[in-house]
């Protein structure tokens, strides 16, 4: 099978949503639903290492969708622990990222020496199958999609060298803190949040070698982030706000009339 990173840098296109209910009964549901990839949040949920490992145990229990976890900040020793913990194929992803110094050493944390920072316990953890997996380093080459996050008006300033880090898969847009950098908080219909975005689009779209990426604002048709947007990937939902509301469509159909 294909990983998502081998598909998307072969001009894939690849659709998923995001996981903050720290619920691996959710996460299996949802992985079995199909999704191309799920995104395990640890910067906003209550998720950390030891139930995000069981998370992700159980997004692997179906076979065609990808976790990708989302760290809570640019730190190498979460990464390492992340990464450990990880069935290859997947990504990662790594919000708040201004500067090109700052992506790069995203992509050290990724890597073992020499080529990057990692520390290794190749033969005891999971991310190696325990150590069955033989060709886990060039896994760790070829199936892990190293993504970063731009979500400020430093980020958007920076972000044509920020794509041009060795290493970079994709650059992440996050509209939701873009538009907060600016003081219009989830105000998308807002000409300066619209440009704000378009100017950032633009500028990895121009990137030789690095993709596009993000989550989709409110009412943005998925078919013009994938068409005219240029988006490889996008996380179009969330699975507490899908959640809550069936809930509320199911609390609503479910009250009797007099």
């Amino acid at each position: 099978m294909v990983s998502l990173r081998q598909s998307l840098i072969h001009g894939g296109k690849a659709f998923g949503s995001l996981i903050l209910s720290n619920s691996p009964v959710v996460a299996e549901l949802m992985a079995h639903v199909g999704y191309d990839f799920l995104l395990v949040d640890h910067e906003h949920s209550p998720t950390g290492i030891g139930s995000g490992q069981a998370i992700l145990q159980a997004i692997n229990t179906a076979p065609n969708t990808e976790p990708i976890v989302r760290l809570p900040c640019n730190d190498p020793v979460y990464m390492k622990k992340v990464l450990d913990s990880m069935k290859l194929p997947g990504g990662v992803l790594v919000p708040m990222v201004d500067t090109p110094e700052m992506a790069r050493k995203v992509v050290e944390s990724t890597r073992y020496p020499l080529q990057g920072i990692r520390g290794a316990a190749v033969p005891v953890v999971r991310g190696s199958g325990w150590g069955l997996e033989e060709d886990y380093l060039k896994q760790c080459n070829e199936d892990l999609l190293v993504m970063v996050q731009v979500e400020t008006v430093d980020g958007v300033d920076n972000i044509e060298e920020i794509a041009g880090v060795d290493g970079v898969d994709l650059v992440f847009l996050g509209p939701y803190d873009l538009s907060a950098s600016i003081g219009k908080l989830g105000q998308f219909d807002d000409p300066e949040v619209i440009k704000l975005i378009n100017d950032a689009e633009k500028k990895i779209r121009k990137a030789p070698n690095c993709l596009l990426g993000g989550f989709r604002a409110p009412g943005r048709p998925i078919d013009e982030m994938f068409g005219e947007g240029g988006y490889s990937l996008v996380a179009g939902s969330i699975d507490v706000a899908l959640l809550r509301e069936a809930a509320r469509n199911d609390l609503e159909n479910g009250k009797i009339t007099e």
